[in-house]
């Protein structure tokens, strides 16, 4: 799409807002974040089936070595870096997708702030499973080990269970107020959003708080929720005609 400069004998490209390129950005951002989806999914699944219940808010180096004791599940962590490209590429489609409902000026704003949050939490995630294999290395290392394990998972813990949740709820919240302001995704897809944020900042407290992290279950399965209900609205070409809501 060519729009006219406000400077005179000067032409600016501008984005493209036709239906046709919505429906491209929709079906890009839909199918890596289905991607993102599958490789998270195993990146947690896995190690649980292996492993069992994950250990979480214990000092206590038995149970944390019982759970980290099994290098089978380090290829299920390595994967995982296929999720953070995916994710950083959603971002940067999704991004775009919602750029096409020519938006006013301040949620555009808010558009590239959830784009940015997105793409911070990916170093998060990457120190989080790598500090995962790095417990099963220490782990297999014996007794010796064990005093260096207890420090390796605290950080683990703090950082993935309490600190990335920040990151996500605040994604989460910018991605549902401007889907809601420009009726860029249904209208229940976007209320799950707003529910993860809500439930992601009181997951952030659940360390602090000395609460079961069983607590955590309901927020994350309305955050997985949100990724495949999203990926697949986008994947089938998203909201093709409509335009943003005035």
């Amino acid at each position: 799409m060519v729009v006219q400069s406000k400077t005179p004998g000067k032409i600016d490209a501008g984005p493209d807002l036709s239906p046709a390129a919505r429906a491209t950005y929709a079906r890009a951002a839909g199918a890596v974040l289905l991607v993102a989806v599958a490789s998270v999914a195993a990146t947690h699944i896995g190690p649980a089936v292996i492993g069992g219940t994950r250990a979480s808010g214990t000092s206590n180096l038995t149970t944390i070595a019982a759970y980290y004791s099994h290098p089978s599940m380090l290829p299920f962590w390595w994967q995982g870096g296929i999720s953070l490209i995916a994710i950083v590429l959603f971002a940067a489609l999704f991004r775009r997708y919602l750029h096409t409902f020519a938006p006013p000026p301040l949620i555009a704003a808010l558009i590239d702030a959830a784009a940015l949050m997105t793409v911070a939490a990916c170093p998060l995630y990457a120190l989080a499973v790598g500090l995962e294999s790095a417990m099963v290395q220490i782990a297999a290392a014996g007794d010796a080990a064990r005093p260096a394990l207890l420090g390796v998972f605290a950080a683990w813990d703090w950082t993935y269970n309490s600190f990335a949740y920040f990151f996500e709820a605040g994604y989460m919240a910018g991605w549902a107020i401007v889907a809601w302001r420009l009726n860029a995704l249904p209208r229940w897809i976007t209320a799950v959003a707003a529910i993860t944020a809500g439930g992601h900042l009181f997951n952030s407290q659940v360390l602090v708080s000395h609460l079961s992290d069983n607590l955590t279950l309901i927020p994350t399965a309305c955050f997985f929720l949100w990724f495949v209900s999203t990926g697949i609205y986008l994947v089938r070409g998203g909201s093709r005609t409509r335009a943003a809501k005035q």
